[in-house]
């Protein structure tokens, strides 16, 4: 479960994490110190790029602005909250997060002094990486070494990263992202930013007040659709027939050092309706995402519907799109799709891959669940 940033940050403030003074737009403080920054509260990242982060100079620019971000979308997601923050002036943005590695099935420390860009973007070299052991927490040499990578004094940050696990342990955590982490001029450390995503399996008792969900986000626009959608933070849409094979290409294109934006199970109803399959794929192209492969396999249904609908939807667009498919009228489904340069097409899956590494875009990296 994604927490907004306001959820995290009252997290934070639990276990004791400095943040900057912040209210909901509806319950800003009198004594609130302006310039104030005004934030969408959404559940997906990319809110600085869609304009959806905000300076309001003084109080009667308030309402105004709050309004305006509250008919915003960002990436497909409807705003339907806004925290107002008060201005940070810091020297430095850095970046510090504890995320489960799927690989590793275990904890990873991250830092960066590259803090506020996306850390997808970071060169590995501006990286550090310390694998954590889940019955031994974070220890002493981890958090020297963090302090040195990041030339700070241990102390200050030694604190706050064993807060960051106190917070990761304590609720049960799958990432906490703190992205920028300020440092000011007197070296004091506040959380810019709270990205939390919480194990859904735990029962939850220590946070009953959670925000109420917008409706209407990725997953359910797909399930309207009669397909199963799971939004991710990475680069590349994986869609795919069936849900075995989903899980199957959605390991194979990270074993291949890409991220997965999404994960679209086609669905009985959308591979036989070319309406559903072009208002699906029209949902995919909301995430903004940097490729899409299709790996489909059909026993019963027709290549071309799902051709005709990428054909009219993507060919000729922005990014590559790489269709892996089997199945009746595969062959003039292949020969629809071969007339654009963007869309690559075979029914080998090895083929595939190579092209993936080759033509789709985004950094090799960590994982973002």
């Amino acid at each position: 479960m994604k927490l907004f940033e306001c959820e995290g940050k009252k997290l934070f403030e639990k276990y004791d994490i400095a943040i900057a003074n912040g209210w909901l737009w509806n319950e800003v403080s009198a004594d609130a110190v302006y310039p104030l920054i005004a934030k969408s509260q959404v559940l997906t990242g990319g809110r600085g790029k869609a304009g959806a982060i905000v300076k309001v100079n003084d109080r009667s620019q308030l309402e105004q602005t709050v309004t305006t971000l509250l008919n915003k979308e960002v990436r497909g997601h409807k705003v339907s909250h806004v925290y107002l923050e008060e201005k940070i002036d810091y020297e430095k943005e850095l970046y510090l997060a504890i995320i489960i590695d799927r690989n590793r099935k275990a904890p990873v420390l991250i830092a960066s002094n590259k803090g506020g860009i996306d850390i997808e973007n970071v060169p590995d070299q501006d990286l550090l990486t310390i694998p954590v052991n889940p019955l031994i927490g974070i220890q002493p040499f981890m958090m020297r070494k963090v302090a040195a990578f990041l030339k700070l004094e241990s102390d200050k940050i030694s604190a706050i990263i064993s807060k960051i696990w106190n917070v990761f342990n304590g609720e049960k955590a799958e990432l906490v992202e703190i992205n920028p982490l300020f440092m000011k001029s007197n070296g004091e450390l506040i959380a810019g930013d709270a990205k939390v995503i919480l194990d859904s399996h735990e029962k939850r008792v220590s946070f009953p007040d959670f925000l109420p969900r917008a409706s209407g986000g990725f997953e359910e626009r797909c399930s309207k659709l009669g397909a199963v959608g799971v939004e991710l933070d990475g680069d590349i849409v994986v869609i795919t027939s069936g849900a075995g094979l989903g899980m199957a290409t959605f390991d194979l294109v990270c074993s291949k050092n890409k991220t997965v934006r999404a994960l679209v199970d086609l669905g009985g109803h959308v591979i036989h309706d070319i309406e559903a399959a072009e208002k699906l794929i029209e949902e995919v192209k909301k995430l903004n995402p940097k490729g899409i492969f299709f790996n489909f396999y059909f026993q019963v249904a027709s290549c071309k519907v799902m051709a005709t609908a990428i054909a009219s939807k993507l060919g000729g667009g922005p990014f590559p799109v790489v269709v892996r498919m089997r199945g009746i009228e595969e062959a003039e489904s292949a020969t629809m799709l071969s007339q654009y340069s963007n869309i690559y097409s075979t029914q080998d899956l090895q083929t595939a891959c190579e092209i993936i590494t080759k033509e789709l875009g985004g950094k090799t990296g960590v994982h973002h669940h």
